[in-house]
């Protein structure tokens, strides 16, 4: 039998934005349920927030007892074995192909052999009708074929509790009843707990045991199919029916302003707005059976919980939709505060598991290669007219205070103090930062790192960690030649520009520099490469859904880094000075 979830009081809000409120219910150990809602009502935010995607402000979550939201991450590691997910694109990892990603999970968890691998992964990739195309990549394969391949890697594990999130999404009616008689298929084979979330009516008819409705920031109804479905509440009803007359309007804002058609139909004011067909359904619905014939123990369980009286419908009451409504969100200053500790936290966080084991070696040394390739030109081309203008700055200026002989060492301190390493972040950040986030982002949006977590690895471990060691590598080598080619273009320009001596421009540097002033250079490069890659790969993990929340993570990333970098480096060149007086830049 499947694994058991209880929810309690559970609230989330995303910003000031009340997404529900107080939500509670229990998913009965292997049955199928479906959570239904119009679209924009956070079914999948609650579908993300079981799994420990999401984190709720208040409430709880008990997966065989053990409480999800109060866990912390490694425990979450551990509690997502349970569960299989079927994301709503698939979420495959793009780099892989179709079979490696069914047989991710057995080669991350098990210590099977790959014979034994292959083995299970062709099992579950023949379940869901993709034998002949396990050699294709993601982007080869059609919406529908990258949904069934999602379902088969969610169930190489035999998981306890499987999450599906918008099956139909993307897929025509035939594939989609398909794909509800391969779900109960797998839930008579594994007598799996299944929670589907959904708002296909025909699939929310025909395939679970119980049902429940998100609306208006509140779960209105839940409980057995046979009670739900033949409920003559407004807003199941027009929602089952379709009806485009009653509650649910064309938005949620909208919505809110019709409180008054929740109303039970004997109210005139609920009765009035609804037609006859969306007052209740009259014949329960036959539901779906598998084909094999073989018989569902979580339906027989069902049946017998219904019988006995164990299975109560809730219905929420008027009272809770007004306290819904003056359910505050946060305030702007705090999720600054809040965004700052989680940048802090990444930080700390890619600095613990950089020394752990497996160490994603390959993953560093091929984003080494690509923030090298990116980057090495731009830095080059900035670094020449830096050093010419720090020259041509300071040459005129030893040249009207008669300290002619001191260009040299002024220039190349200059440069090789506070130039180099801020036109390295600063190209670092523009150029293979912003590139890592918009990887990060494109992989967030597309539910790629969700996928991982739920797989049981740390994305901190597998993606942050490899980029950001690449960056500060990659920063150390670039900070070197940017202050080579920093020096060479001052050089140049002082001595033909302003006429300088070739001699005494660099032997007035190695007269009055020290090696620390050198060491300065170097230790700011790799501080300043931290931040561009962990503040890279944060804001890639933390963007906003769509094309444009990835744009605006790019965005932020480049800003948030040059800000970091000039407050960073003030702090170290204070810091200096005071420490060697007389010696600095």
């Amino acid at each position: 039998m499947g694994g058991t979830v209880e929810v309690s009081g559970l609230t989330k809000s995303y910003g000031r934005q009340n997404i529900w409120h107080d939500v509670s219910l229990t998913l009965p150990a292997g049955e199928i349920t479906a959570l239904l809602g119009p679209s924009g009502t956070g079914k999948s935010v609650f579908l993300k927030s079981i799994i420990g995607l999401v984190e709720p402000e208040q409430g709880s979550i008990l997966v065989d007892g053990v409480d999800m939201v109060a866990a912390n991450e490694a425990q979450r590691l551990e509690l997502r074995k349970k569960f299989g997910v079927l994301f709503q694109d698939g979420a495959l990892f793009g780099s892989m192909s179709v079979y490696e990603n069914v047989a991710f999970p057995l080669r991350k968890h098990t210590r099977l052999k790959e014979h034994q691998i292959r083995k299970r992964a062709l099992e579950k990739l023949d379940l869901v009708g993709l034998i002949g195309q396990e050699h294709k990549v993601p982007a080869e394969i059609s919406g529908g074929m990258k949904k069934r391949a999602g379902l088969a890697r969610s169930l190489i594990t035999d998981p306890e509790i499987i999450l599906v999130d918008e099956p139909d999404s993307g897929l025509d009616p035939v594939r989609t009843s398909n794909l509800a008689q391969l779900l109960a298929e797998v839930n008579a084979a594994t007598d799996a707990t299944m929670l589907v979330v959904t708002h296909n009516i025909e699939l929310s008819r025909t395939l679970p045991d119980n049902l429940g409705m998100l609306y208006l920031r509140e779960l209105v109804m839940f409980g057995p199919r046979e009670e739900f479905l033949l409920t003559d509440h407004p807003v199941v009803s027009q929602f089952m029916s379709g009806d485009p007359d009653g509650p649910i309007g064309m938005s949620e804002e909208a919505d809110h302003g019709r409180r008054d058609l929740l109303a039970e139909p004997e109210y005139p004011g609920g009765v009035a707005l609804m037609s006859s067909a969306a007052r209740s359904i009259e014949v329960l619905p036959r539901q779906l059976m598998p084909r094999s014939g073989a018989g569902r123990a979580g339906a027989v369980r069902h049946r017998e919980r219904v019988a006995a009286g164990t299975a109560p419908l809730y219905v929420a009451e008027d009272d809770d939709r007004d306290r819904v409504a003056a359910i505050p969100g946060q305030h702007l200053a705090t999720r600054a505060l809040q965004a700052t500790g989680d940048l802090y936290a990444l930080g700390l966080d890619t600095l613990r598991m950089g020394v752990r084991r497996p160490f994603a070696a390959r993953e560093a040394l091929e984003q080494f290669w690509f923030v090298v390739s990116v980057s090495w030109l731009p830095a080059i081309l900035i670094a020449i007219p830096f050093g010419a203008v720090i020259a041509l700055q300071l040459g005129t200026l030893t040249v009207q205070v008669g300290a002619q002989s001191f260009t040299g060492a002024a220039s190349v301190l200059a440069v090789v103090q506070q130039a180099a390493p801020i036109v390295t972040c600063l190209v670092i950040a523009g150029a293979g930062g912003a590139a890592i986030c918009a990887d990060l982002g494109s992989r967030t949006i597309r539910d790629e790192i969700a996928a991982m977590r739920v797989v049981g690895l740390s994305p901190v471990q597998q993606l942050v960690v490899p980029r950001t060691l690449a960056c500060v590598v990659a920063a150390v080598l670039l900070n070197g030649l940017v202050a080579v080619v920093g020096v060479l273009g001052g050089y140049f320009f002082n001595v033909i520009v302003q006429d300088g001596t070739p001699g005494a421009y660099l032997s007035s540097f190695t007269a009055l520099a020290q090696l620390q002033d050198l060491w300065v250079g170097a230790i700011k490069a790799v501080i300043f490469g931290f931040i561009a890659g962990v503040v890279a790969c944060y804001r890639g993990l933390n963007t906003a859904p769509g094309p444009k929340g990835v744009g605006e993570s790019v965005n932020q990333s480049v800003v948030i880094t040059f800000l970091l970098t000039f407050f960073v480096n003030s702090v170290i060149t204070t810091l200096y000075l005071q420490l060697f007086p007389g010696k600095g830049a």
